[in-house]
């Protein structure tokens, strides 16, 4: 059989997760290509170095693998923190195995990057599970006025004779109506109808348009997707206005004038809430604007906070509500040049029903 013949340590070295081999003195003999992309060495300069040389602080220490040594030990931390010799602070999932191979014990140490943060910790699932509730609560308050401002609005309309002032009256019926809709979605984001099999792209592509036009000539676009996103099922309108809703945060915070970047590509092993998926389609839309105030950093998606003068604090809200029905979430990121909104929704077939 053709397997029988595969050397385990070149199957190590093609595998996404990065992996080290360590002796009982720190030493590396072994390090996989992914680790040479996370450590920024390469495996030539990786072996005979000790783990204190490029592991500065953190919870990967020569103590660790200590407490693994033998052939029985494992140590798994999961939302490990980590500060590599050549990067700043990240956070991964940390895996130690001992293994013995003749009478020489060793330690595996397998290193997951989470992506910045686990989703299941992080303070924008938090948030939206907050943000729900209260939305709930409020829903009923809301509708109920807006369903009499609308009817209020269309008797007012059949008095009036003049069509300058039935604009007024068209207006009201117009916002009543949108405000219906919106507070509908937030309250019962998974009774949206039924799925469509599409491409991730062409929400995109509606939003940038949309956004194209009221932004002008200020704005620069710039596109840079991953064709091998495969085709899925999704509420295509729902995911259009929460890409619309970020891409028009992003030039407002610019005044319309800097550069709105759109990304895509597909990531692994990423946890949302309690659940991993193993496979994701991840969209950052980043811009060359200040940036979000140290202030809010921590409440981006609760209702009602904005940065913004005359903002509704309600546009990330309703787009992470809108990228949830589809079991994703919208993360801050404050890890890259510019400033970034990072969207993730599952892509495995199970993962849609």
């Amino acid at each position: 059989m053709v397997y029988a013949h595969l050397n385990t340590l070149d199957v190590l070295r093609f595998l996404s997760v990065a992996v080290l081999v360590v002796d009982a003195k720190g030493s590396i003999h072994f390090g996989n290509s992914a680790a040479e992309e996370f450590l920024r060495l390469s495996e030539r300069q990786l072996v005979g170095m000790n783990i204190s040389e490029i592991m500065i602080d953190g919870d990967l220490s020569q103590a660790r693998i200590n407490e693994v040594l033998g052939a029985t030990n494992r140590f798994y931390q999961r939302g490990a923190k980590l500060l590599p010799l050549h990067r700043e602070w990240v956070m991964a999932d940390l895996n130690l195995n001992g293994i013995t191979s003749g009478d020489i014990d060793y330690v595996l140490i397998e290193i997951q990057l989470d992506d910045r943060h686990q989703h299941s910790d992080s303070n924008e699932y938090g948030q939206q599970l907050a943000a729900n509730a209260l939305i709930r609560g409020l829903g009923h308050e809301i509708k109920n006025p807006l369903g009499g401002l609308r009817g209020a609005a269309q008797l007012l309309d059949m008095e009036l004779d003049d069509p300058s002032l039935q604009e007024y009256t068209a207006v009201i019926i117009k916002e009543s109506d949108r405000l219906t809709s919106l507070v509908d979605r937030m309250m019962a984001p998974h009774k949206t109808g039924k799925k469509s099999l599409r491409n991730l792209h062409q929400p995109i592509e509606a939003a940038m348009k949309l956004v194209q036009i009221e932004a002008g000539d200020g704005v620069i676009i710039n596109r840079n997707y991953d064709p091998s996103i495969p085709d899925f099922a999704m509420y295509p309108d729902s995911l259009q206005q929460a890409f619309l809703n970020l891409m028009i945060n992003a030039v407002q915070a610019m005044d319309a004038q800097g550069i709105l970047e759109l990304e895509t590509r597909v990531v692994r092993n990423i946890f949302i809430g309690d659940r991993q998926h193993p496979l994701l389609a991840r969209i950052n839309i980043s811009d060359t604007g200040p940036g979000v105030p140290d202030d809010l950093k921590d409440k981006l998606f609760i209702p009602m906070v904005s940065g913004k003068a005359m903002g509704s604090g309600l546009g990330l809200g309703v787009a992470q509500s809108l990228v949830q029905q589809h079991n994703g979430l919208i993360e801050y990121r404050d890890d890259l040049p510019m400033t970034t909104f990072s969207v993730y929704i599952p892509l495995l077939f199970e993962e849609q029903a």
